[in-house]
């Protein structure tokens, strides 16, 4: 399988190329800048903007999936990223011939606020109200769309080994997360991967985190 990305230069993206080259997977790795990926086997780096629809549609060519994992920086965390994005996206990904794509999302968004608990709930209301109506925004064109998507929910983002068996849930089941849902992104590596051949998960968001301690 071969896949293209987006975001492999940060932390989770890294997460991400890393455990894809370790399943035998070949890796499109679209990037603004090169400098920050380490040269690895299976691994095409492919420079270029994300305003640039024709460019990312060449290197998108022959690729089986797409796996989103970007994110705005804490500075500009509300910027319009993913409400521009998306739409473009889909139809890209249109002329590309591609049809699979695995997204990183952030959990409190949209209706997986019925997923969430206190005391996270709390800041899903304040210091991450603009992340998430950007990353909202730009699901919608996904969920309009006849890509075969799916939606990954994490809780916050830390770094840390991945772990056995992370909690990962429907968010239409309307299951409860954990109040403080600490995630490792390796275990949203883990879990983005794992849903690529899956296609139970199409056309579903999942909230997850990694296993809390009791």
């Amino acid at each position: 399988m071969k896949l293209f990305t987006l975001g492999a230069t940060g932390r989770t993206g890294q997460e991400v190329v890393k455990q894809a080259t370790e399943l035998g997977y070949d890796i499109v790795a679209y990037v603004r800048s090169p400098e920050k990926m380490k040269i690895q086997k299976n691994v095409e780096i492919v420079q270029g903007e994300l305003n640039d629809d024709k460019k990312m549609e060449q290197a998108m060519i022959s690729c089986n999936a797409v796996l989103v994992t970007l994110g705005n920086p804490v500075k500009d965390s509300s910027a319009d990223l993913f409400g521009s994005l998306m739409p473009r996206l889909v139809k890209i990904m249109g002329k590309a011939k591609v049809k699979r794509i695995v997204s990183l999302s952030s959990m409190g968004t949209g209706e997986t606020i019925l997923n969430v608990s206190y005391p996270y709930k709390i800041g899903v209301k304040t210091f991450l109200k603009g992340n998430q109506a950007d990353h909202e925004k730009g699901e919608k064109y996904l969920a309009e769309s006849n890509l075969d998507w799916t939606l990954v929910y994490p809780g916050p983002l830390f770094d840390g080994p991945k772990t056995k068996d992370p909690l990962v849930k429907d968010a239409a089941s309307g299951y409860k997360m954990p109040g403080a849902p600490k995630t490792n992104r390796a275990d949203v590596a883990a879990v983005m991967l794992d849903q690529l051949n899956k296609k139970d998960s199409y056309r579903k968001k999942l909230v997850m985190c990694s296993k809390q301690e009791d």
